[in-house]
């Protein structure tokens, strides 16, 4: 039970906020996930907890860490957000009511020790976040909700189907009980395969990608934020369970080959974006393909994986929010009208600046570190060709968004702007950035804190 207290909180939040204070909505969402957090850091000292209903171990604990602060700065920074939205389709309480339902599905499923469930919950959070997707309440954002309930449902009734196949095969979806047991028989690799093609498709990997461009460019900007941030990694989360219970090189080839075509895919995409917002949200497909990569691969490369998605959450949920103001001040999605940002609005020009370095895995940025790992993995295991092919498109990436980032926060080209000014909440994405910059001090505590996960 101790191990559900990060999501109990965010779930009273949801009920507080929409309900019982519908005037101090915004102080009871700050309040749960402000417990959330509290709770997410005592369970680091816990015990693992494995029970017929519990899977907690330290990679269950570090993704509670990362949903609860995650979490924390996006009710901070939904405040000032929605001070300067009008015309929502969804009012501010229940704004956060859906953000902290959604959050305390993501926080309950990653302490669950059934496959079965899993599935419920990340079907759960598609529903809990439609409307927060098309909260802009224009064609565009309906048309990009739409898209995102179709083409993930699609993909996570493949997911279900694979689901089933597992049972078939294995008459349990206990994680522990699979972990007892050797698993083998072609049902359950078709139902790995079908697991990778259902679950990718909410992680955003290629081909079933599409939904994700849309979903993040037109939903407000702290919510493209976490989506991006625990989202996708939650999403990612059964798979890294299910090559716990069944290692098979020709399906941890399948997964590296879905991983690797979205690595291309979305680095060569960043190359034509006209809007920021989906700039960042190709760098999101290359960075969950990468990290796919490494779970596939297994070893070194999954602790590469968890280094990247742990230092990507703060650093990408950064530069999500830092889009946020600069859409308030500036009133254009478009990267050619934004020009000289650093002299119009200082603190998001530059920590735009240092959020895309640590996104595109510039050292000295944990990514760096992560995406280093899942590389010499990949060289390791496939040989040199594939690994510079793989270390090609991630520089095409960096490349790319570095470039445009460039142009837009230090071009002399300045188009006048009157009374721009900064977000008094920008000093979230402020600290998470910096966050992302120190995440490289504790990775050798990292290692050895998951080190039982690492096989």
């Amino acid at each position: 039970m101790i191990y559900l207290l990060p999501s109990i909180s965010a779930t009273l939040g949801a009920i507080l906020s929409f309900s019982l204070f519908r005037s101090k909505h915004k102080e009871a969402s700050v309040l749960a996930s402000f417990l959330a957090l509290v709770f997410s850091i005592f369970l680091l000292f816990e015990p693992d907890r494995f029970t017929a209903f519990f899977y907690v171990d330290s990679l269950s604990k570090i993704f509670l860490l990362m949903i609860s602060s995650v979490y924390l700065g996006v009710v901070i920074f939904s405040i000032g957000y929605l001070e300067h939205s009008h015309g929502h389709l969804v009012k501010s309480c229940q704004y956060f009511s859906l953000l902290d339902i959604f959050v305390g599905i993501m926080l309950f499923s990653v302490t669950l020790n059934n496959f079965g469930l899993f599935w419920v919950s990340i079907e759960a959070t598609t529903f809990a976040t439609a409307l927060l997707v098309a909260s802009e309440n224009d064609i565009a954002a309906l048309e990009a909700a739409w898209r995102y309930i179709m083409i993930v449902s699609v993909g996570l009734t493949i997911g279900l189907v694979g689901t089933l196949f597992l049972y078939s095969s294995a008459h349990t979806l206990s994680i522990t009980d699979l972990l007892s047991r050797q698993n083998q028989g072609s049902l359950f690799f078709l139902s790995g395969m079908l697991l990778v093609i259902g679950y990718g498709t909410k992680i955003g990997i290629f081909p079933m990608y599409t939904w994700l461009p849309d979903a993040h460019g037109k939903a407000p900007a702290p919510i493209s934020a976490i989506f991006s941030a625990v989202l996708l990694p939650v999403s990612l989360y059964p798979l890294i369970r299910f090559f716990e219970v069944y290692q098979d090189p020709s399906l941890s080839k399948f997964a590296f080959v879905l991983g690797f075509l979205s690595v291309m895919t979305g680095s060569i995409m960043t190359l034509n974006q006209r809007l920021y917002k989906r700039l960042f949200a190709y760098s999101s497909v290359e960075n969950m393909g990468l990290s796919l990569i490494g779970v596939s691969l297994g070893s070194y490369a999954l602790f590469g994986t968890i280094v990247l998605i742990f230092t990507h959450a703060f650093a990408k949920s950064g530069v999500f929010m830092l889009t946020g103001n600069m859409l308030h001040e500036l009133k254009t999605r478009k990267i050619e009208d934004v020009k000289g940002l650093i002299k119009i609005m200082p603190k998001t020009g530059l920590f735009l600046f240092f959020g895309a370095l640590a996104v595109t895995g510039t050292p000295p940025f944990a990514t760096f570190f992560g995406e280093l790992l899942i590389v010499s993995k990949t060289i390791n295991y496939y040989g040199w060709i594939v690994g510079v092919a793989l270390f090609f498109f991630l520089m095409c990436g960096f490349l790319f968004i570095n470039y445009r980032v460039i142009n837009m926060v230090f071009n002399d080209e300045t188009k006048p702007v009157s009374s721009a000014k900064e977000s008094p909440f920008t000093f979230v994405p402020v600290i998470f950035i910096t966050l992302a910059a120190f995440v490289i001090l504790i990775v050798p505590i990292f290692y050895r804190f998951i080190e039982g996960v690492i096989k």
